[in-house]
């Protein structure tokens, strides 16, 4: 027989603003909502079917089977210091960078880790079923708890301890967020000269999936991996009046010359 949660949120930003219904979706109760602000738990409570608003970490006299914390990394030490966890309720964070053992010293039995590798905006769909999860626990009791939690959201969950999940989202920074912001860049050059940005799609999505076709260090290419000094120093010229930028490109271009001679 299926087993579904009553669920407190803390936290009321993007990635609660996803997850949250997510978990109502497929069965899960969430019942509870603290936020450091009134008006995010209450944008977050209305995509929810009975949630209420809590103004404060003491859930002691609540019936809440697990407790999501959903706050910046900065601030989990905060909330696992002002909670009161009822009995038999099972805390659990969702950072990428902290460690499990923060939750310590929240007084729960049982305790643990679920990460979303995942992109989060509010107002943008997101595919739960292709994300992955990585799960972490202080025992089988709430390893179980998180798997019943997650299972019916996507198909692909995976068991890491925190050394991993702080590789994985060190990975996703440099994968993910650097690489927006060459594109952060690139759009502005565009626009600096009355070009429409969008016509870099193709060939941004075609980079991006021939490097998870043949690996990224297979499909490199430009006038770095090339070494065409020629190309590159005509490039730096046109970037002369920003400085920050071209330090960026001739400092990436330097790590992609030395990258392939390596492999050479």
């Amino acid at each position: 027989m299926e087993h579904y949660y009553n669920i407190a949120f803390i936290g009321a930003g993007n990635l609660a603003w996803h997850l949250a219904p997510e978990l109502e979706n497929f069965g899960h109760k969430v019942s509870l909502v603290n936020s450091r602000t009134k008006k995010s738990a209450r944008a977050l409570i209305d995509r929810l079917y009975n949630a209420t608003y809590k103004k404060n970490l003491d859930f002691s006299k609540t019936e809440v089977d697990a407790i999501i914390i959903a706050v910046k990394d900065s601030d989990i030490h905060d909330v696992v210091t002002e909670i009161i966890v009822p009995d038999r309720c099972s805390i659990f964070h969702t950072s990428g960078t902290q460690p499990m053992n923060i939750l310590e010293n929240a007084a729960a039995e049982y305790f643990g880790v679920l990460y979303p590798l995942q992109t989060f905006t509010k107002g943008l769909k997101v595919n739960f079923k292709d994300t992955f999860f990585f799960l972490e626990a202080n025992g089988d009791p709430a390893l179980s708890i998180l798997q019943h939690l997650i299972k019916g959201i996507s198909r692909n969950i995976y068991r890491t301890n925190s050394q991993q999940r702080s590789i994985l989202h060190l990975s996703a920074v440099i994968a993910s967020n650097f690489s927006n912001h060459m594109l952060v860049i690139a759009k502005s050059l565009m626009d600096g000269h009355n070009m429409d940005y969008r016509l870099l799609e193709n060939v941004v999505s075609s980079t991006v999936r021939k490097a998870f076709e043949m690996g990224p260090e297979n499909g490199q290419t430009g006038p770095a991996v090339r070494e065409d000094t020629d190309t590159i120093n005509k490039h730096l010229k046109l970037l002369k009046d920003d400085r920050e930028v071209q330090k960026i490109y001739a400092r990436i271009s330097e790590h992609i010359i030395k990258t392939h001679r390596k492999s050479r």
